[in-house]
C-alpha cells in the first residue's frame, strides 16, 4: 500500500464514483479498484459498499476516512516545506463568489493576489450559495468564498464573516404590517434572490425551523436588482444591511421589525478536504484579510 493507493481511496469518497476516479486519473477503472482493494488488503477491512451503483463509503470506511486525509495532507505539507520559501505559488483556480462577496470585498482581496501572487490565476463565478454550492459538488468549481454548508468530510470551510440581513421596503408600502412574522410572508408580496428553499446555512434553518413559504414571489437573481425593485414598491426584500445602509439612510428603504428576526449569515472559504496546497491556502489567507478590512 503506497501514497497512490490512498489518494485513489480519498478520491473515490470525494466523488463516489470508481468511473469517476478513473477519468479524473486518466487510469482505467481495473486499476482504481485493484488500488482501493490493496488498501482494503493491507487494513483488513471493507471501506465501501459496491452493492449500490456508486461507492458508499462503509461505516469502517468513514472512520478511517479522516486517518487517510491526514496522511495525505501531511505528505503535502512535508513537500512544500522542503521547497525553497522563495518558491512562486502558481495556479488556476476556479472561484465560486456570492454577491455579497463580489460587491464588497472580493476586488482588495484580488489586488492582494495579483500583488503577492501574480501566478495565481482565477476565474470567477458569481452567484447565489444555492447554486455554487451545486458547482463545488460537481466538481465545475475549484473552491468557493460563500454561505454554502457542505460535509466536512469532503470540504473545509473557514468562516470569513457574517452578514446582517433584515427584511426591508418602500416607506410608500401602506399594506406591509408593523412586525413581519412568518405567517405573514406567505400573504405579502416577496422580492427575492433565491426561492426560500435555497436559502442557505442559517438563513435555510430559519425558512425551515419557522415554516417559511412565499405564495407571491417575484426571483430578482441579485441583491441590486431587488433592492431597486423594493425601492420603487413591488415588495419587501431580506437584504443585508451593510451593502444598504446609505437607501436606508436616505429614506429610500426603511428596515422592518420581524419577529423572529432573521439570524446573521456566515459566509465561508470553502475547499476540498485534504487539499491542503499552497495556492489554496494563499487565496484562503488573502480572503480572510480582506474580510476583516472590509
Amino acid at each position: 500500500m503506497n501514497l497512490r493507493h490512498l489518494e485513489t481511496f480519498l478520491l473515490a469518497a470525494r466523488l463516489g464514483s470508481f468511473a469517476s476516479v478513473a477519468q479524473k486519473l486518466n487510469a482505467t477503472p481495473s486499476t482504481v479498484s485493484m488500488r482501493i482493494q490493496e488498501v482494503e488488503n493491507r487494513l483488513n477491512t471493507v471501506l465501501f459498499d459496491r452493492s449500490q451503483r456508486n461507492a458508499r463509503l462503509t461505516q469502517e470506511g468513514l472512520r478511517l476516512l479522516p486517518y487517510v486525509d491526514e496522511v495525505i495532507s501531511s505528505y503535502q505539507r512535508l513537500m512544500e516545506e522542503s521547497v525553497s520559501s522563495t518558491r512562486e505559488i502558481a495556479g488556476y483556480v476556479r472561484l465560486g463568489v456570492t454577491e455579497n462577496v463580489a460587491i464588497t470585498w472580493l476586488p482588495d482581496m484580488i489586488k492582494a493576489i495579483r500583488s503577492d501572487h501574480p501566478s495565481i490565476k482565477i476565474e470567477l463565478e458569481i452567484g447565489i450559495s444555492h447554486h455554487i454550492g451545486e458547482m463545488l459538488e460537481r466538481r465545475t468549481l475549484d473552491m468557493a468564498l460563500a454561505a454554502c454548508e457542505l460535509p466536512p468530510s469532503r470540504y473545509h470551510s473557514t468562516p470569513l464573516q457574517s452578514i446582517d440581513f433584515r427584511w426591508m421596503c418602500s416607506p410608500d408600502m401602506t399594506e406591509i404590517p408593523d412586525v413581519v412574522t412568518p405567517e405573514a410572508l406567505s400573504e405579502l408580496p416577496v422580492l427575492s434572490v433565491t426561492r426560500e428553499w435555497q436559502a442557505s446555512g442559517t438563513h435555510l434553518r430559519w425558512f425551515t425551523e419557522n415554516k417559511v413559504h412565499y405564495r407571491n414571489v417575484t426571483i430578482c437573481n441579485t441583491f441590486r436588482t431587488t433592492a431597486s425593485m423594493a425601492i420603487n414598491g413591488l415588495g419587501l426584500a431580506q437584504l443585508p444591511v451593510g451593502l444598504f445602509e446609505s437607501e436606508v439612510t436616505k429614506g429610500r428603504l426603511i428596515i422592518l421589525k420581524a419577529e423572529p428576526e432573521i439570524p446573521p449569515l456566515d459566509i465561508l472559504a470553502i475547499r476540498p478536504a485534504g487539499d491542503d496546497s499552497l495556492v489554496y491556502r494563499a487565496i484562503e489567507a488573502a480572503a480572510q484579510k480582506a474580510a476583516a478590512t472590509a
